[in-house]
């Protein structure tokens, strides 16, 4: 018996997906830039996807650029928008993916713009206040922060920040990309936003932006005139065609999806505190209302290494993960838990999908506890 427990690092492709990806995989192979009846359906087919993700998120359809993922995503718009509004202040927080944080470090080391970090408290929530005062000496500005945490599923109000941001003439940008159950990208409340196929059961290497028609970003891929130039590249029909198809379930399915996670978590939330009376709850994770249903981060302070605790779960079948797979083989661990002033060698992070049963999470607690006793 295998059970996936690490569906915020990538989700199994729903059957559903793939059969509207496989004729764009096999016998329609057109160029959707070619002008023949090849490239024309391939262009159709393009424009269709991107008009069902723009009424899914509640855009116009021009709002809407293609990626090869959300790393790309957040570069692109991050690097595009301060190249071509001359934003010189940016805030985010140690909080963010490394898509956000990297990218806005270089940029600051470069001498492009004072980056400053907003400060969070032991739970990962901000200090709002600080961001208002922070706004009010830097108009202008740009704000980088995500709407759910991909470690410790903390929920960020985007909305109330999106005002907040407007209301001193400063700019949004959003890492979305596991917010999926937690109201669906809040495009509307941020000037850019990022989503990505691969965590909602969609394809890998394939993901989109979302730019309000209000902001300008410069293209990070040039040599075409792809994506309203936007950028450039012969476009992934077949992978687009299954992200909007990935996007359309989603919605379809999510209320049925979102109570089904929360059983899931709810559950193993108390077999775990249960059979380990010492664990610790990172963030608001143990929260059904707080972090996102599908992600719950713990520590275990009594065991040293959870590195070899996830191997220990690995070999009997079990995948989880000790944070963001873009961070997997750090030595320096985990930068969220780190910023959350706790030991990093402690963490692991279970991840589920609607795919996830009860038996299988008590299966894992189960040898968790066992190990754990040792």
């Amino acid at each position: 018996m295998t059970i996936y427990l690490d569906n915020a690092a990538t989700t199994q492709l729903d059957p559903e997906v793939l059969a509207a990806m496989m004729p764009y995989m096999a016998h329609l192979c057109g160029n959707p830039s070619s002008v023949h009846r090849y490239g024309c359906h391939a262009k159709a087919a393009l424009e269709k996807s991107r008009k069902t993700i723009a009424r899914l998120c509640d855009v116009a359809p021009a709002e809407i650029v293609f990626t090869s993922g959300g790393t790309e995503g957040n570069n692109m718009l991050l690097r595009g928008m301060i190249e071509a509004m001359q934003i010189t202040h940016v805030l985010t927080s140690p909080l963010e993916h490394l898509s956000v944080r990297m990218p806005l470090e270089a940029l600051a080391k470069q001498g492009k713009i004072q980056l400053s970090y907003v400060r969070v408290d032991q739970t990962g929530d901000f200090m709002w206040d600080e961001i208002e005062q922070w706004l009010k000496r830097h108009p202008r500005a740009l704000v980088s922060l995500m709407q759910v945490n991909h470690e410790i599923g903390n929920i960020t109000d985007i909305a109330a920040m999106g005002q907040l941001c407007r209301s001193h003439g400063a700019f949004l940008h959003s890492d979305t990309i596991q917010a999926v159950y937690c109201g669906l990208l809040s495009c509307l409340s941020s000037h850019l936003a990022v989503g990505s196929a691969h965590k909602i059961h969609g394809p890998k290497g394939i993901g989109f932006v979302y730019i309000d028609t209000t902001v300008s970003v410069a293209p990070l891929i040039t040599g075409g005139s792809q994506e309203l130039t936007m950028r450039g590249g012969t476009e992934n029909v077949a992978h687009i065609v299954g992200m909007a198809k990935a996007l359309e379930i989603t919605v379809r399915d999510r209320q049925k999806v979102v109570a089904h996670l929360l059983a899931i978590k709810q559950h193993m939330i108390a077999l775990l505190k249960t059979h380990l009376p010492d664990i610790v709850f990172n963030g608001h994770s143990e929260s059904l209302t707080q972090s996102s249903p599908h992600l719950l981060s713990i520590s275990l302070p009594n065991w040293s290494e959870s590195d070899m605790l996830v191997y220990h779960l690995d070999i009997h079948g079990i995948a989880a993960s000790t944070g963001s797979a873009c961070t997997s083989g750090s030595a320096l661990g985990s930068s969220v838990i780190a910023a959350l002033q706790k030991d990093t060698h402690h963490a692991i992070r279970f991840s589920f999908s609607k795919n996830t049963t009860l038996a299988e999470v008590e299966k894992t607690v189960a040898l968790l506890a066992q190990r754990c006793a040792k």
